[in-house]
Parts: structure tokens; C-alpha cells; sequence
């Protein structure tokens, strides 16, 4: 007689599951001995829990390698935008939004949706970084994450590859048939891609829509407790917010507010790093970082790493200070697209010498 096990293997994997050994039977030959060996050697008591590792950032403070990441708006939102970003950003080792420092590694890109636009925004974001995508391999191909045939192949494929990032582009395009509403069947759905993520170690992001309110996850509360971050994005005329909805181990990154430019036939996003209302207003932070180039580079080009260290603060920190300031103009960005650096622009210098004056 068959079992609900049995029924959900045969689903998943479409044969039946193979048949347990005895429990007797010697080391080796018994999967049920062996993973509880595995089970044994894996416990740790109070003292160990310090060798554990921190969760690894993939984009800092927002994606973390090794983790399940949700990423989700309305129709138009600019959340695939956001993947790519991501995606380009992952492979090149380019900090993202100009401030959030990336973990560089390659990224295996799931086209379930939109495959005819995916050249146009590459090509654009290729365009304004002038930076080819050399290390993200696109699967214009909607897998079925519910199909066992699909996705033992994508396992496989993602051993051989072995990627950091794995983006799925939409989770619905890959679960064709499964009731969104069903805990159980979203289940099945965090199972495959966890699946995903024990193959490769990589972070496994789903694009997902909203609710017909646009304020949550369209769905079943299934991916609530499975996912390390899950991102809110929500699009104001040209500009896009990216919001965290909620991050398991590390506190909730600020909201990064980015503007659609266009680039060829598509877009790109261009970091804000601040409210269209708080724009021009600096913060104590931008105005200590002006306060040590006048004091301390008042003519010099300077990089972010020495601001750093000479203004003593984070360095995600500093990052998001000067991408303002140079927005702002008051700051100038020289050196290459390798080793930049930057100095006060003339208006800025000029004004801080009539001040002295």
C-alpha cells in the first residue's frame, strides 16, 4: 500500500523511492545508520556554537551565500531590474547601488519570464558599466521546480557549476500548476530550492509577485520562516525602492532608493542611496566625510579605503557618504574604474575658502 511518502516521492521524482535496507544490516549498507553517524558527529554543546560560522554576505547586509532570498513587488516594479543588478554586480565583483560591497563569484540566471526583454537589459546594463557579464550564464528555460526530472537536472547542473548566485525569474513561471495559497505544496517549493542551495551553496533568490494589495508575498506563509532575506520592491513613477521585509540573522538593511535611466532600449538603476525628499539635505555622516577632505585632502584625491580609515567609520558607511557627495557635487571622482578615487570639486573648495575667508 502506498504511503503519502510514497505519493510525494513518485510526484516529485516520478518513481517509486527505493527501498530501505534492515536496520540490521552492517556499516555501510544501512542509510538509516548512516545518517544518524552523521547526525552524531554533527552535535555540538554550548562551546561550540562559537565555531559555527557567520552567515557569509553575498551583497552586504542584503544576500548571504549558502541562504534562500526572496525578492518580490507588483507587475512593473523593477524587481527583475534589481536581479540583474545583482547578478551583474555578483559576477564582476562590483559593489552594488555604488555602497553595498559584493562577494564576487559566477551566477546562473533562470529566464522563465520576459526572455525577449533579458538581452535589451543586459545590453543596457553592459552599456552603463561598460562591463561585459562575462560570468553569468542565463537559462532561457522555464524549469519546473515541481517536476522531479527538472529538478534532479538542475541539481546536477548547479554541482557542475557550483555558482554563487542562483536567481529564478519568476517563481511562478517555474511552479506551473502549484496552488500558491497551498503551505503544502509552497512546501515542495522551498524544498527544490533548498535542494538548489545544498547542491551549490549558493544563494538561491526567487523573483516573486505581490498580493493584489501590493504590501506582501503573493501566496501561502511558507516562505516566511524558510528564507534568510526577503526584499519588498515598490516603484514610485521613475524611482524604485528596495526595502527589507526581513533578514533571519543580521539586522534589517536600510532602504536603498534608486531611479530608472534609460540605456539603449531599456534601462538601469542609479543608486540614490536617499528619499527624493532628503536628497539634498546632508546627514552628520556626509558632512563629517566633507569635514575631513577640507581638513585633512583639502587638495588631494583620496580613496574610500583611506576615508575610512581617516574618518574612522564603517566602510559600507563611507561608501554610501561619497556616492551622495559626488552625486551632490560635491565631490569629484578621479583615478580609473579599478582604483578610483576622489577630491573636493572647485565649487565645494572654493566655497569652504571663502568661509575660511
Amino acid at each position: 500500500m502506498s504511503t503519502a511518502f510514497d505519493k510525494d516521492f513518485e510526484r516529485l521524482f516520478g518513481e517509486e523511492p527505493p527501498e530501505e535496507p534492515p536496520d540490521h544490516e552492517g556499516p555501510g549498507g544501512n542509510p538509516v545508520q548512516d545518517r544518524l553517524a552523521v547526525l552524531r558527529s554533527a552535535r555540538v554543546d554550548t562551546d561550540g556554537l562559537d565555531d559555527l560560522p557567520d552567515p557569509v554576505p553575498l551583497v552586504e547586509g542584503i544576500l548571504f551565500r549558502d541562504s534562500l532570498a526572496w525578492i518580490y513587488g507588483k507587475p512593473g516594479s523593477g524587481k527583475s531590474f534589481v536581479g540583474i543588478d545583482w547578478a551583474g554586480c555578483v559576477a564582476n565583483g562590483l559593489p552594488w547601488a555604488g555602497v553595498h560591497e559584493v562577494s564576487k563569484g559566477t551566477v546562473l540566471y533562470l529566464v522563465a519570464e520576459g526572455t525577449s526583454g533579458i538581452r535589451r537589459r543586459v545590453r543596457a546594463w553592459e552599456r552603463h558599466t561598460a562591463i561585459r557579464m562575462h560570468d553569468v550564464t542565463f537559462l532561457p528555460i522555464a524549469v519546473q521546480l515541481l517536476h522531479g526530472t527538472d529538478l534532479r537536472a538542475l541539481e546536477l547542473l548547479v554541482e557542475e557549476m557550483r555558482p554563487a548566485l542562483i536567481v529564478i525569474d519568476t517563481q511562478a513561471r517555474c511552479t506551473v500548476g502549484a496552488n500558491e495559497n497551498d503551505n503544502g505544496e509552497m512546501g515542495q517549493v522551498v524544498s527544490a530550492a533548498d535542494a538548489l542551495r545544498g547542491a551549490s551553496g549558493a544563494c538561491v533568490l526567487l523573483i516573486h509577485h505581490s498580493g493584489r494589495n501590493g504590501e506582501n508575498m503573493r501566496g501561502a506563509s511558507a516562505f516566511d520562516g524558510a528564507a534568510t532575506s526577503i526584499i519588498k520592491v515598490t516603484k514610485n513613477e521613475e524611482y524604485v525602492e528596495v526595502q527589507c521585509d526581513k533578514q533571519k540573522d543580521v539586522e534589517d538593511f536600510d532602504t536603498v532608493f534608486l531611479k530608472m535611466q534609460p540605456v539603449l532600449e531599456s534601462c538601469v538603476l542609479i543608486n540614490r542611496t536617499a528619499s527624493p525628499a532628503e536628497e539634498n539635505q546632508l546627514s552628520k555622516t556626509e558632512q563629517r566625510i566633507l569635514d575631513v577632505m577640507h581638513e585633512v585632502f583639502p587638495t588631494e584625491s583620496v580613496s574610500r579605503a583611506r576615508l575610512v580609515d581617516v574618518a574612522e567609520m564603517a566602510s559600507s558607511t563611507v561608501y554610501r557618504a561619497v556616492a551622495k557627495l559626488e552625486r551632490l557635487g560635491y565631490l569629484v571622482k578621479t583615478g580609473s574604474e579599478t582604483r578610483p578615487s576622489w577630491r573636493l570639486s572647485s565649487a565645494t573648495a572654493s566655497a569652504q575658502d571663502g568661509d575660511a575667508a
